[in-house]
């Protein structure tokens, strides 16, 4: 199987996260910030693909828990529409229900739930730009978590079919 790609679209930042070359694994790889100039955003995902020799793109889609497409749907599927353009290999969406909450959750059990508490310290330092800044760094981690989830819920999706077609 080959190394994939995928996206966790969001209106300011883009999760990020790859699969190892065996197609088995996901991992967090990094998270874009989205540029009021698309093109740029296009060109920045481009180069990831291009780092690490993806050969194929899965594009988180948010269906609502009724199975709809709404505006933030809609929204991701204009910017696929987009992205096709200026990338050279297929892209595929995915139903990513529910990824941030179980991001979310993987972060808790990892024992990061509070981004923005720190045990012990100056108060008024939590409250103020270190606070804010692990905060930010949070929720740039959920943000490729979130990606990672979507993309090990697909190649284990694959890893599956593969599986019962030999059966």
């Amino acid at each position: 199987m080959a190394r994939l790609m995928a996206l966790d679209v969001g209106e300011a930042r883009i999760g990020v996260a790859v699969s190892d070359a065996t197609g088995f694994l996901a991992s967090p790889y990094t998270t874009l910030h989205v540029s009021r100039n698309e093109a740029e955003t296009w060109e920045a995902i481009q180069q990831l693909i291009t780092e690490t020799d993806a050969e194929g793109l899965i594009v988180g889609l948010p269906v609502s828990l009724d199975g709809q497409l709404h505006g933030q749907a809609k929204r991701v599927q204009a910017f696929a529409e987009g992205l096709k353009q200026h990338i050279s290999i297929p892209l595929t969406f995915w139903d990513e229900r529910l990824s941030t909450v179980e991001a979310e959750r993987l972060l808790a059990d990892r024992g990061e739930e509070g981004y923005g508490r720190r045990s012990g310290g100056n108060r008024r330092r939590k409250q103020g730009q270190w606070g804010r800044r692990r905060r930010k760094r949070g929720q740039q981690e959920i943000d490729a978590l979130a990606a990672a989830v979507i993309l090990q819920e697909y190649l284990d999706q694959q890893s599956k079919k593969t599986e019962d077609e030999s059966l």
